[in-house]
């Protein structure tokens, strides 16, 4: 009897996987790519460790590969050879086990988020150790995948995000060439290309239509990762953010975009001062952790008389790790994760630590609290007597010149106008911070020196006062018709309370500096911001060119509406989407649209059927063909590698003549079809028909196998 021989799955199953060099480079490459997406989180430790088990990769394949080039040239030609063992497997799965513990203790301060992250990570890294099989590499390069495209839970610009495609597209080909090793790199790029642009249309309805839910973690709130603007400002805090290019928050106005004077962004209240720093009152910090000080409460509790035009616009502020929003005086919005303080400030209900868009609305003519509770008024007239006792003693002096208070105010506005006080990025430095040494002896200083001065001598001098702390201004893209505004327009004002007419806003920057108000940066604070950021790497000549500001204002402007319609794409704004659509479709005329649309994917999805029907039926042929061999060599008639297709049908006549009937069949029109090219003009039922032919011939000969084993044949 002929010698059946079944192939040993198990043996190929645990043969060591071999690779080529370059399949070696652009794992180890693609490697730290992918890591990098994220090294702004991660802990010092771990980043330790992926630099030294990346460095211990690189060095073990170099050493590797210098060996197989001098056997190479030894004549014995080596092109793909299997994974070096580095590291033993106990020593891997001991930092596998120790790695994960240290994640876990130090999870408290990194957050679920970040503990998770780096758990990722860690076991991307330790991956690379253990690449001995066709699953071991799969499960790295999809670990690379996740590594990179977890990057965007922190950064999501258009530029970022793209990057990010290109990186995932190109793990996807380290994939691809798993395995297709045999297909051109253009030819994979191709196909990858193919499935990705059918994958789209789902993604959009997914984008669109799928829940967004709230995650289960939070970035966690880390002091360091802070940017922008303190709840606790000393003197000379807010200029060292007039250097920041950082972008803050962009804003885009329904209707016309207000003056330039008028651009006064609340982030924040201070009126808590001990004599060198101004805080949030303690209160406010505890309604806000309480969630107490609502929009609700302050329109309903007649702290606020609304008056005029409301004027809407959206915000989208970047990423602080703090939870204060901003918008101009008085703001409401209707969004649940928003609430306002006592103060009328706008606070996030948690961390912005994503880009966070919202919708507000804003009354700029509303009367703000027209009467003071006890409590109020003593906290905004608190303050500290012992360091500053000249300007203490000036407070009283102008009360006696001056009873009523806005006399007083403009005569310490009218000083600061017309006697020698400068506005300047480069104060001089004041021993203790003290504002008595501002005031009566520097003379220089910006606009938290200013705003902390005037509103400590409207307390002194009896009106109650606090100093708020924000941004002014902004820059308009006309590309993109919106609003930047960013850290270096940071600025200090105060806000009195005046009799009848509630918190009035008053800005002594406007008396020593009216341009900076009124247009943005005078011409002498450009000088020195030009000055302060000049260098050896400095950009400044650059930015000062036309084309530039054109080209960066392009940019900007795409990357402004794929934040406002794609990051800022909330739940309530899905929810409003999916509303309008349902009622859309109930509308009459919405039908024909709809009907349309239904046919426009009915011709879509035959045309898709029609135009890969042969792609189909080429798989199907080829499937046979295979299956055909497999059966063969199942019963011991193995096709060698070096034999062709008609070599082999020669075999079978000589060997098993009885089987040449249905196997040449099989054998010749896959050899016809897809070398001869004879598929050109078959049409879709004649190449259906032929699949059937040819499944039927299959058949027949896995009958004749199975009849021809159980016939005894004589031994000669």
């Amino acid at each position: 009897m002929t010698k059946n021989v079944k192939p040993n799955k198990l043996a190929n199953s645990i043969k060591p996987l071999k690779l080529s060099n370059s399949m070696y480079c652009a794992l180890l490459v693609f490697q730290l790519l992918n890591l990098l997406t994220l090294v702004q989180q991660f802990h010092w430790l771990y980043l330790l460790f992926a630099i030294l088990a990346l460095a211990l990769q690189f060095i073990v394949h170099f050493k590797t590969q210098g060996k197989i080039t001098s056997l190479s040239k030894s004549n014995k030609i080596i092109n793909d050879y299997p994974a070096v063992k580095i590291l033993p497997s106990w020593l891997v799965l001991l930092l596998a086990i120790s790695g994960s513990i240290g994640i876990a203790i130090s999870g408290t301060r990194l957050g679920l988020l970040l503990s998770m992250i780096h758990l990722l990570c860690f076991a991307y890294s330790l991956k690379m150790f253990e690449v001995t099989s066709r699953k071991d590499l799969y499960q790295l390069v999809v670990l690379g995948i996740f590594v990179a495209t977890s990057s965007l839970i922190f950064i999501q610009s258009i530029y970022f995000s793209l990057a990010v495609i290109v990186l995932i597209f190109s793990n996807f080909l380290i994939l691809l060439n798993l395995f297709t090793p045999k297909m051109s790199l253009l030819a994979q790029s191709k196909l990858l290309a193919k499935l990705s642009f059918y994958a789209v249309p789902l993604a959009v309805i997914l984008f669109v239509g799928f829940p967004k839910l709230s995650p289960l973690w939070q970035v966690p709130n880390v002091k360091s990762a802070k940017v922008g603007l303190s709840d606790s400002v000393k003197i000379g805090d807010i200029a060292q953010l007039a250097l920041s290019d950082e972008l803050a928050f962009r804003v885009s106005f329904e209707g016309n975009t207000p003056q330039h004077a008028q651009l006064y962004w609340r982030a924040m209240v201070l009126d808590d001062f001990d004599g060198v720093t101004w805080r949030q009152a303690s209160r406010d910090l505890d309604q806000r952790r309480s969630d107490a000080a609502t929009k609700q409460n302050a329109l309903s509790s007649s702290t606020v008389e609304l008056r005029g035009e409301g004027i809407n616009y959206q915000v989208i502020t970047e990423p602080s790790f703090q939870s204060w929003l901003f918008a101009l005086d008085f703001a409401t919005s209707e969004q649940s994760n928003i609430g306002q303080r006592s103060d009328f400030s706008l606070f996030y209900r948690s961390i912005i630590s994503q880009t966070f868009s919202y919708q507000v609305t804003s009354y700029p003519q509303a009367i703000l609290t027209a009467k003071l509770t006890k409590q109020v008024r003593a906290l905004n007239l608190a303050l500290t007597t012992d360091n500053n006792p000249r300007l203490l003693a000036k407070a009283q002096q102008l009360r006696t010149l001056y009873h009523d208070d806005r006399q007083l105010i403009n005569q310490v506005l009218s000083e600061f106008n017309q006697q020698d006080y400068y506005y300047t990025l480069q104060p001089p430095s004041l021993t203790g911070n003290s504002l008595d040494q501002f005031y009566f002896d520097t003379r220089a200083g910006f606009c938290e020196h200013y705003a902390s001065t005037f509103t400590y001598l409207m307390r002194a001098a009896g009106i109650p006062a606090r100093m708020v702390v924000g941004y002014l201004g902004g820059e308009i893209n006309s590309q993109g018709n919106y609003l930047s505004v960013y850290q270096r327009s940071a600025h200090a004002w105060t806000e009195v309370w005046l009799p009848e007419s509630g918190w009035q806003r008053v800005d002594p920057t406007a008396a020593v500096d009216p341009e900076r108000v009124e247009s943005g940066f005078s011409s002498n604070l450009m000088q020195e911001y030009a000055d302060l950021s000049s260098g050896l790497f400095s950009t400044q000549s650059l930015r000062a060119m036309q084309w530039y500001k054109q080209l960066k204002m392009h940019i900007d402007a795409i990357d402004y509406q794929w934040t406002r319609w794609v990051i800022g794409y909330t739940g309530e704004k899905q929810s409003r989407v999916l509303e309008q659509l349902i009622a859309g479709f109930t509308k009459a005329k919405n039908i024909f649209y709809l009907l349309l649309g239904l046919g426009g994917i009915i011709l879509l999805i035959n045309w898709y059927k029609a135009t890969h029907v042969k792609v189909k039926n080429q798989h199907e042929i080829k499937q046979v063909y295979l299956n055909t061999l497999q059966l063969m060599a199942s019963h011991g008639l193995v096709k060698e590698r070096a034999m062709t297709g008609q070599q082999f049908t020669k075999f079978i006549a000589i060997t098993r003549p009885e089987l040449l009937e249905n196997f040449a069949v099989i054998s010749d029109y896959f050899e016809q079809f897809f070398y001869q090219n004879i598929d050109n003009d078959l049409s879709k039922q004649v190449l259906n028909n032929d699949v059937k032919k040819l499944k039927y011939h299959y058949r027949r000969l896995r009958c004749q196998l199975w009849l021809a084993k159980l016939t005894p044949t004589k031994e000669n």
